[in-house]
């Protein structure tokens, strides 16, 4: 039997909502890709006949997705017997692991960050995030641990092997050989082994258009898959932006897209280019402009864009300018100078400008706080304060560079500093004007209120504190007062009570986020559930329970499910002295 073969474009031969679904994969949404399904799960008993008649006789069942079908002829010409037990894995040993995933390490720092938001977005569901490299071995995978004991035992766990050959029909390979993303619900796998899991995967190409491996999402059966391709779709997309940042930080970087208020967001196309060779893309560049994968390392500006290299490079550089493709379709863009240009910029701008350097209105001692310190220093070339809005996350794997962690600098706002390991967080301290913490490579800063904060790279801090000891002297009191506080909070855990640290915590809030009305201190957008849980370390029940007391017994009022009104914070204070 001989079925269509894929497409190697995104959208489907037929236009969304044509008269008949796309031949190729059975869709008529308009979009060449698997879908994980809406509604009522599949017949998982009627799959598992559709599939074995499908094998014995050829004769292709209807609403079944050719992706499928394709992969199941796949399963059986790679000697994977139809209906038997799958195939005993080969886990990789523990230094071969080893050896993989440094092959990979720009891989698994670029997308450790999505893969722990995965978890947190889909720890309802209580399944496990995966990400592979290209072959689709297993590199890591992470999340509910009831589920995890499924996956290890099916054979999902780091050093698994899950491509087609290996495992028959399952969202990993499947999606490595269709080179789309898509889902696999229970008996749609090929091995019986895997029929009690669902899976959905999206594959993540590099900036050069190689597959660089696969996020995917696997849970029970039961579990429906309709949001899933979509939440992995945004993760592979920030992966692939982040691959883009670290291979090109030395290059001259375009941003563009055809609305100016996608420029600077997730979707903003990417181009990279050494002089004017494009040595670099990300999907969005490449499918605005409507190039081919193999333009790059061949194509030169000139190729395509009909406007002068330079002229874009001094428009651009400073502000957004609009640039014609060679195809004529108009982008707003900006360009993004190299680091190595910048970087050998400052010596001799540091030379010049040495014996003229202004002193700060005052001398800057320990007491000074380190962002009023970098405000003043901003007319000489260091560091920007960026605006940073509430839900943002700020990793620290992401910002390690070859001397050091990045140093987090708060000047507006509050940030929760918190560690997280199996899908479960501890948070460390909390953050807020004045504050500046270095950012560990297991530590994740979580943006609670806007305001503005600086990330200075090791590198540059190094420089600074050289340059401008006044920096360096009053940075040290800020990361020693966040070492205590993370020390304090660990301290508290184990030893201090539930309520202790509650009402600690609440005073805090009122102290550095409280306005004062006749009523008393209120404190608007305050944490609540969870959140409150993991500010202090404690399980949510026993939180609920203490917040519960302090209501009845008139401590705090809570008028709105994220406000706290505390009539006597005084009052408050005073237990905490009786507490200890």
């Amino acid at each position: 039997m001989v079925l269509p073969q894929r497409l190697e474009a995104d959208t489907c031969a037929i236009p969304a909502g044509g008269p008949a679904a796309c031949g190729t994969c059975r869709s008529a949404s308009g979009r060449h890709e698997r879908n994980a399904r809406l509604g009522p799960l599949p017949d998982q008993g009627r799959l598992l006949a559709v599939r074995s008649k499908f094998m014995a006789d050829g004769i292709v069942p209807e609403g079944i997705p050719l992706p499928i079908l394709r992969s199941w002829e796949r399963s059986s010409l790679h000697g994977l017997a139809n209906g038997a037990p799958r195939r005993r894995e080969t886990r990789l040993t523990e230094t071969a692991l080893k050896e993989l995933r440094e092959r990979n390490e720009e891989l698994l720092v670029s997308a450790w960050g999505e893969i722990v938001t995965l978890c947190r977005e889909t720890q309802p569901l209580g399944g496990v995030v995966v990400l592979t490299d290209p072959n689709g071995v297993v590199l890591v995978r992470l999340g509910d641990n009831t589920f995890s004991d499924e996956a290890e035992r099916i054979g999902l766990c780091a050093g698994g092997d899950w491509s087609e050959q290996a495992m028959g029909t399952n969202a990993i390979g499947t999606a490595l050989s269709e080179r789309f993303a898509l889902s696999v619900i229970g008996a749609e796998h090929f091995c019986n082994g895997n029929t009690d899991i669902s899976c959905s995967a999206v594959p993540i190409i590099d900036p050069c258009g190689a597959l660089a491996g696969i996020i995917d999402l696997s849970t029970s059966v039961t579990v429906a898959h309709d949001y899933s391709l979509p939440l992995l779709k945004r993760a592979a997309s920030e992966i692939e932006r982040r691959l883009f940042e670290r291979r090109y930080g030395r290059c001259e970087q375009m941003h563009l897209h055809s609305n100016p208020r996608l420029l600077g967001s997730p979707g903003e196309g990417l181009l990279a280019f050494d002089s004017d060779r494009l040595v670099g893309a990300n999907r969005t560049a490449v499918e605005l402009i409507g190039l081919s994968w193999s333009a790059i390392g061949v194509m030169h500006f000139r190729q395509l864009f009909s406007v002068q290299h330079a002229s874009v490079t001094r428009q651009a550089s400073a502000d957004e300018c609009v640039v014609q493709s060679a195809q004529g379709s108009t982008f707003f863009a900006r360009m993004q100078m190299p680091r190595k240009a910048q970087a050998s910029a400052e010596p001799a701008q540091a030379i010049d400008r040495e014996p003229k350097r202004p002193a700060l209105a005052e001398p800057a001692g320990r007491d000074a706080l380190p962002h009023v310190v970098l405000e003043a220093l901003q007319a000489e070339g260091g560091p920007k304060l960026r605006k940073m809005k509430v839900g943002h996350l700020v990793y620290g794997a992401n910002l390690m560079d070859e001397t050091g962690e990045a140093i987090l600098v708060v000047a507006s706002g509050r940030y929760r500093c918190f560690a997280s390991h199996e899908g479960k967080e501890l948070t460390l301290f909390t953050m807020g004007p004045g504050d500046a913490v270095p950012l560990q490579p297991e530590m994740v800063v979580e943006v609670r209120k806007e305001g503005e904060a600086a990330v200075i790279p090791r590198t540059l801090f190094r420089r600074l504190t050289r340059d401008h000891p006044e920096f360096g002297m009053c940075i040290l009191p800020a990361v020693e007062k966040m070492l205590n506080r993370s020390l304090t909070m660990v301290g508290e855990m184990a030893f201090r009570s539930v309520r202790y640290r509650l009402i600690r915590y609440l005073c805090e809030m009122a102290e550095h986020d409280g306005r004062q009305t006749s009523a008393g201190i209120v404190i608007d957008g305050a944490p609540h559930g969870d959140d409150l849980a993991m500010a202090i370390g404690a399980a949510r029940q026993s939180v609920s329970t203490v917040l519960a007391e302090l209501i009845r017994s008139g401590d705090i009022q809570r008028p709105a499910p994220r406000t706290f009104v505390i009539p006597d914070v005084e009052s408050l204070k005073e237990e905490l002295r009786v507490l200890r």
